[in-house]
């Protein structure tokens, strides 16, 4: 078999950068000679020749790969003067591109961003827009911004340029020993600025050695049958329902609440759970107690849908730009939520007036009463439905891969923590208490008998 040094894509690469490498020294009139140095202001003035010939932002961003190519592969140097080109070329490619989607400036695509806010938050607000973070992920990550900010100090962009790898640790640390924060807590920070660096300051963090916050490893909450139905005849209406598909399905609350008309399959029986964690979908199966409450709901929903397309206010928010590619989409009965807010609220991305769904923390409020109310003394959230969902189906025998494809996780070893759990069902072990106990009744019953016959 014949073996190859270089890739079909690595050969394409090399082959480009020469072109690119031809065309800049003959715009330059200069001799072709592979070693010939050439800088970035060279390249600039390629680059404005291309943009002036009507060249758009994307065929550029390739001159300026090419070069670099060229430059580390052919001449064996260094293209650290080229980088900033690339990184100033990928924000004129989103300012072309939200032009010819019919917006004026990038402030249209990332939404509107508090002037009053620090410049630092401002630019990590719009990073994270144009890298399509969801807006619950950017509030976590500015806050833990805004916290790494107060602990240093800290009150715009320019006072990063003395910030680096041993801040980021030592803030991670005290978060450790003196915040005795949770673990999710800690890597979530780490995760937040590691993206501003990344995303804001163009910047590598640096290797971080931070002190780890650790918490023991315990297996979930989950309740018996009889507790959940206790629990169920504490709520009524809308979060019964949800209730019940976080139950039935397995879903994460914030699932149930996104769930839209065109989600629900009576047909075949199933829902469609679209843009989960990780932006992964999966396909569950409907529990017949919960078909018709569903048809029920979703004829509710039409009628309110038919009122606010009379009322000229039929509209809800989409994602990865979908009202751009399809303008009436948002108006459209199937693509309204389930189960919707009582009133419109403003997207404060877009300012646009939508319907959007149930707020949140709408649920955790119900539930924290009907658990009051069933006199249960677990700890019990929206997630311990999933819990119980995925533990029970472990009881019954359903084979844990299944599990993990119901559940959406990426990992089976995600799934295992349900096999931590015991099952009630089956044989018990005794207890070396029990067993003892057990003897020393027999014994005292003969001591008893002995006693008796001696009369």
């Amino acid at each position: 078999m014949t073996s190859f040094s270089k890739s079909a894509s690595s050969e394409q690469e090399l082959k480009w950068a020469w072109i690119w490498f031809k065309q800049l020294s003959a715009f330059h009139r200069r001799a072709l000679n592979r070693e010939r140095e050439f800088s970035a202001d060279e390249v600039i003035a390629y680059l404005r020749s291309k943009r002036d010939a009507n060249v758009p932002a994307w065929k550029r961003m390739k001159v300026i790969k090419g070069l670099i190519v060229f430059r580390q592969q052919v001449q064996k140097r260094e293209a650290d003067d080229l980088l900033p080109l690339q990184e100033k070329m990928r924000e004129i490619i989103h300012i072309e591109r939200a032009k010819s989607d019919g917006y004026d400036t990038i402030e249209d695509v990332v939404g509107k961003i508090n002037p009053r806010e620090p410049d630092a938050i401002q630019e990590f607000r719009r990073a994270l827009r144009r890298a399509g973070m969801a807006l619950r992920t950017e509030r976590t990550y500015v806050g833990k911004l805004k916290a790494f900010m107060a602990d240093r100090a800290l009150t715009c962009l320019a006072d990063f340029d003395r910030i680096g790898a041993s801040d980021v640790e030592a803030h991670l640390t005290d978060l450790a020993v003196d915040g005795n924060v949770a673990p999710s807590t800690q890597n979530t920070s780490f995760h937040a600025l590691l993206k501003f660096f990344s995303l804001v300051l163009k910047r590598e963090m640096g290797k971080i050695e931070a002190i780890r916050a650790t918490k023991d490893s315990m297996a979930p909450t989950v309740l018996g049958d009889e507790e959940i139905a206790a629990v169920f005849e504490g709520l009524s209406g809308v979060h019964l329902v949800i209730a019940k598909l976080l139950y039935g399905c397995g879903m994460r609350i914030s699932e149930a609440i996104r769930l839209r008309v065109k989600d629900v399959d009576f047909a075949n029986k199933q829902l469609e759970i679209r843009q989960s964690k990780g932006g992964k979908s999966r396909l569950v199966p409907m529990p017949d107690d919960l078909i018709v409450p569903l048809q029920r709901w979703v004829d509710s929903r039409k009628a309110l849908h038919a009122q606010d397309s009379a009322d000229g206010t039929a509209s809800v928010w989409l994602p990865h730009a979908l009202d751009r590619k399809y303008p009436s989409a948002h108006r459209e009965l199937k693509w309204q939520f389930l189960f919707a807010s009582h009133r419109l609220s403003r997207d404060p991305k877009t300012d646009k007036r939508h319907r959007h769904h149930l707020h949140m923390d709408t649920f955790p409020t119900h539930l924290r009463n009907a658990v009051e109310q069933a006199g249960l003394l677990k700890h019990v959230t929206s997630h311990t439905f999933r819990h119980c969902y995925a533990t029970h189906l472990l009881w019954a025998g359903t084979d844990i891969r299944q599990i993990q494809q119901l559940l959406g996780h990426s990992d089976v070893k995600t799934t295992e923590i349900y096999t931590h759990v015991r099952n009630p069902h089956e044989t018990k072990v005794e207890s070396p208490l029990d067993r003892m106990m057990k003897v020393k009744r027999r014994e005292d019953s003969r001591e008893g008998n002995v006693g008796l016959g001696c009369l």
